[in-house]
């Protein structure tokens, strides 16, 4: 990917070809700036709130997980095709070591078909499903005392454990924080936030981060703004010094809008929504795009 290169910073415009789009943000970590070839010209209609030199030092990066860190395999975070179905085994193994009795049908109708039926208002209601009452309600179906969160983990284990780093996150997440930049994950998740947390520390990409945000926990998903304005807030920082990393405009790009924070888009098939202020084909890119 071609990148133009502002204030000191390498840029990749999110719109390639689009005029003037270099002249959108700038992605500083220092207030450096290089040498300019030509003299400026004076305009009187200029805004200095639009000049990039004058926006404030990038000190934060909040960045999205499925897509942009890890690859999920399936764009929402929950098992899938090969890995459902041994996870579904493996509840209804669980079960059955638990006293109780419950088939694979049992579980759509107990289980997985209403959660299915309140995940698909999470666009509406702004907030994650919670698995509680569907748990709750396979218990008492299949007669075990098992707690809600062993039911889920047995579905949700081979699933879990095959979720693997994209190429060149890592490296980009740790130049990022010797860069000495405040890291924080904000993620659209629809199982407890334990589950991924688990995931990012067997992977060892955890201790990059100063916080980790799933909306399965917080109430809140994304697009609206309060993950990001709570991550923000708990590391001190002002949202002109944070830029926000996601692969999904729709979400990712529009909770960076709502948020006030610079907004980068990790390129993928998700293009419905807001304008990214830069556009980068992999976080191995982001690095270069902030000047670190």
């Amino acid at each position: 990917m071609s990148s133009d290169r502002i204030e000191g910073v390498g840029v990749s415009p999110a719109s390639p070809g689009a005029e003037g789009v270099s002249d959108a943000l700038a992605l500083a970590v220092s207030g450096e700036a290089e040498a300019t070839v030509a003299e400026p010209v004076d305009d009187p209609t200029d805004d200095p709130e639009d000049d990039p030199s004058e926006r404030a030092e990038i000190r934060a990066v909040l960045l999205d997980m499925g897509g942009v860190i890890l690859d999920l395999g399936e764009a929402r975070g929950l098992p899938w095709g090969e890995l459902d179905r041994q996870g579904r085994e493996a509840l209804v193994e669980r079960i059955a070591n638990g006293g109780g009795r419950a088939g694979e049908h049992d579980l759509d109708r107990w289980l997985f078909d209403p959660w299915r039926r309140g995940y698909a208002r999470r666009r509406r209601t702004g907030r994650e499903e919670p698995w509680g009452p569907h748990l709750a309600r396979l218990q008492r179906s299949a007669g075990v005392e098992i707690s809600r969160g062993g039911l889920l983990e047995a579905w949700a284990r081979p699933y879990l454990a095959e979720i693997r780093v994209l190429p060149g996150a890592q490296e980009a997440l740790s130049r990022l924080v010797t860069a000495d930049l405040s890291l924080a994950l904000v993620s659209n998740v629809p199982m407890p936030g334990s589950f991924y947390r688990r995931v990012l520390e067997r992977q060892g990409l955890a201790p990059f981060f100063r916080r980790l945000l799933f909306s399965y926990d917080q109430g809140s998903r994304k697009p609206g703004p309060m993950m990001l304005q709570r991550a923000l807030s708990s590391m001190g920082i002002d949202p002109d010094e944070a830029v926000m990393v996601g692969d999904r405009r729709s979400t990712d790009i529009a909770a960076g809008h709502a948020a006030g924070v610079r907004t980068v888009w990790v390129e993928s098939p998700d293009v419905d929504g807001p304008e990214p202020d830069r556009a980068i084909a992999s976080l191995a890119e982001l690095p270069e795009l902030l000047g670190v």
